[in-house]
């Protein structure tokens, strides 16, 4: 018996086509270029968010020192304020107007109390010195950092004119600059002692 062979017609025998071949390369993984592109995307990216958040903590760290420092000037400030009004008398043994950097005077109680500025720390500072003796000599004490100035002005009852009389003081008036992280802030107040 003779057989008949038939063409065979199989789809595996056939050259394959550009898109059978294009669909298995696909199939096969990702190209070098692919892999490379996804990479400097998601570098990019990275970047982009590693700058993000670092320039928010610099922003957080920068407010909170700012914010701390800030409070500590305003408390050392309002405590100064409220114990040169308690000055108990405006005589050259209770109160020394002669210099601007530093306030000495003898407060209602007779205690003697001192306000400067330590220029070696840039600290406000507050010891028990009256007009009589030097300022820091007696117990001194940190009252706020940061503090770059200091400066008191005397006035008479005009509000205008300075003066050095202990006798003719009626005001006093406060500067205190602070500055911590290159922001700076002025404190100022205007004081009629007793």
């Amino acid at each position: 018996m003779k057989q008949h062979s038939a063409p065979i017609h199989s789809a595996r025998l056939r050259a394959p086509s550009s898109s059978v071949d294009a669909r298995r390369r696909h199939e096969r993984g990702w190209t070098l270029i692919e892999m490379v592109m996804v990479i400097i995307v998601f570098a990019i990216v990275a970047t982009i968010g590693a700058r993000l958040m670092s320039t928010m903590l610099q922003s957080y760290f920068t407010a909170r020192d700012i914010t701390s420092s800030d409070a500590q000037a305003r408390v050392a400030f309002e405590r100064m304020t409220r114990e040169l009004r308690q000055i108990r008398s405006a005589t050259a043994a209770d109160l020394d107007p002669a210099s601007a950097a530093q306030v000495r005077f003898i407060d209602s109680d007779g205690n003697g109390v001192c306000f400067y500025r330590d220029a070696a720390t840039n600290r406000l500072m507050r010891s028990e010195d009256g007009p009589a003796t030097a300022c820091g000599a007696t117990r001194p004490q940190p009252l706020s950092d940061f503090v770059t100035g200091l400066n008191f002005v005397y006035y008479l009852n005009d509000g205008r004119t300075a003066t050095t009389v202990p006798t003719s003081v009626y005001y006093v008036t406060v500067h205190v600059d602070v500055q911590d992280n290159k922001v700076s802030d002025t404190l100022r107040a205007t004081i009629h002692p007793r």
